[in-house]
């Protein structure tokens, strides 16, 4: 119900008005001083558009024509009525005319030269074009502007994100196009790859008219015609802030812009969309804990032999490249290393070590080909103090996953 009412507002020049038709012929008494007259008034179209011609049709009743001189007023600034013939009158829709419904008037003198001013239920209706506007011509995001490929996101600080905006340069929105309903949606995909709740705003904008009276005017058309869907403030016809709410480091924002096609009347353009993202600069240096499968390749000890478990469990410490925010691909770490678990140190078995890894996952996931960012797999060099047996230095390679 709320969305059917919500089309026949922007059917009817969003302005919020539920109307069954505009009438485009009616009859109106005039009262003489002589006898009463009965005089039909016809405009040529049920709706018009800024630009268009009315054409308005006068019809008395030679017989019992009594009224002196009849003359129509329609009550748009900027539109007289001129008489093409008798009681033919056309006259032009301003191009800067609010959508609305405007009715017209007669002003009557009669053969004593009084004056009388008649109410007719003849209205014109003007509606405004409805267009979608190309998004590129009149949307940027500021004070930044962000990469369209989300492997190549530009990297800002976190207040530097919280400061953006979409910017709507009005002038930029070409004459006729009418409206535009615009749906803003952020997105927010954690440094896993794993995708936080989306947020979206629902705003309007339009070309302005040049007349701070008549842009306010609009606005509260537009405003009563969204209804539910948005909450709008006037300022947000020039900027909206981008709606966003946790930002963890090195999560990548996304804010993606397109029409809103629940209220905009037209063919949906999917092309027609801008996105931008961004990524949000954290630490430099990253601690993280890994446990992994360890397969022991080379062993300077190797004839003072251990019976390996097959759990490591590792803290880490991570160095960040400040730009991409891609692991460097080497880490350090110290914990246990040949283990059943990462709790079971047993004699002859497991014990603490030192590493230095080398992750082949995360080199692959530098040159921007997905790879699930828990998982690691590589080699790692690791100095090894096994309880109650020498120490050694291993090679091993090994798969796991950090948190």
């Amino acid at each position: 119900m709320v969305k059917s009412k919500l089309v026949k507002c922007i059917l009817l020049c969003v302005i919020g008005i539920l109307s069954t038709h505009a009438q485009s012929k009616t009859t109106i008494l005039i009262q003489s001083t002589d006898e009463d007259e009965r005089i039909d008034l016809s405009v040529d179209k049920s709706i018009y558009f800024p630009g268009d011609t009315v054409l308005l049709v006068i019809q008395r009743n030679d017989n019992t024509a009594t009224a002196g001189i009849i003359t129509p007023i329609l009550l748009i600034e900027g539109a007289t009525l001129k008489s093409i013939g008798r009681l033919r009158y056309v006259t032009v829709i301003p191009m800067n005319v609010t959508p609305g419904l405007y009715p017209i008037k007669l002003r009557v003198t009669d053969s004593e030269r009084r004056r009388f001013r008649y109410d007719t239920e003849c209205v014109v209706t003007v509606e405004e074009y409805q267009d979608v506007e190309q998004l590129n011509r009149y949307v940027s995001i500021i004070p930044e502007a962000g990469s369209s490929n989300i492997r190549t996101a530009i990297t800002l600080d976190r207040e530097q994100i919280r400061n953006l905006m979409v910017r709507f340069q009005r002038d930029s929105i070409r004459a006729r196009m009418g409206p535009q309903f615009v749906r803003i949606t952020t997105t927010i995909q954690l440094r896993d790859g794993m995708a936080a709740p989306s947020y979206e705003r629902r705003v309007v904008t339009y070309r302005s008219r040049g007349d701070a009276y008549k842009d306010r005017a609009m606005f509260i058309q537009y405003r009563a015609a969204y209804g539910a869907f948005a909450n709008i403030r006037p300022e947000e016809l020039e900027q909206v802030m981008v709606p966003i709410d946790s930002l963890p480091d090195w999560a990548i924002l996304g804010i993606h812009i397109e029409p809103d096609y629940t209220i905009k009347i037209g063919a949906v353009d999917r092309s027609n969309t801008v996105t931008q993202y961004f990524r949000v600069r954290g630490s430099r240096i990253e601690v993280g804990f890994a446990l992994a499968i360890p397969k022991v390749l080379y062993d300077t000890r190797a004839n003072d032999t251990i019976q390996y478990g097959n759990t490591s469990a590792m803290i880490r410490f991570y160095y960040v490249d400040p730009g991409s925010g891609n692991r460097f691909p080497v880490s350090a770490g110290i914990g246990m290393f040949g283990v059943n678990s990462p709790v079971d140190v047993g004699t002859a078995r497991g014990g603490f070590a030192l590493s230095m890894f080398l992750d082949l996952a995360e080199m692959v996931r530098i040159v921007n080909i997905g790879f699930t960012k828990k998982i690691n797999i590589g080699l790692e060099l690791a100095p090894f103090l096994p309880i109650k047996k020498k120490g050694r230095l291993l090679f091993v390679a090994q798969a796991g996953f950090s948190f």
